[in-house]
């Protein structure tokens, strides 16, 4: 019968090295990618956050301060931009930060205050 000869005087299925690169080469080599960003860049910015984070908390800044090293710290990967491009953007991202319910909420958490929304001129 059939049966009885799986495997046997057949020819062997070609291994996974032999017919190109794999999906789990790729997986892997993906993963490590991501892991390389995680271990030289993360810390960096924790680091920063932190850093912000200490220094509200130890009262070498206030309130807007910190809100303004957070915006400088979004804000840093736009530098190549116009100053006027860029301070829009900083002036618009500070004020979502006053007025958005969501990162009002999140400021504070981390703060355990309220950012003032602006005031109309």
């Amino acid at each position: 019968m059939g049966i009885d000869r799986v495997g046997k005087n057949s020819v062997p299925a070609p291994s996974p090295e032999a017919s190109g690169p794999s999906r789990s080469k790729e997986a892997t080599s993906s993963f490590a990618a991501v892991e390389s960003f995680r271990a030289t860049k993360a810390p960096v910015a924790v680091d920063a956050s932190r850093l912000a984070l200490e220094r509200f908390r130890s009262g070498q800044i206030d309130l807007h301060g910190y809100l303004d090293l957070k915006v400088d710290e979004a804000t840093a990967h736009l530098s190549a931009l116009p100053r006027v491009e860029l301070d829009a953007v900083r002036a618009a991202l500070r004020d979502r930060l006053a007025t958005d319910p969501a990162l009002v909420e999140l400021v504070r958490t981390a703060t355990g205050k309220v950012p003032e929304p602006p005031e109309d001129p």
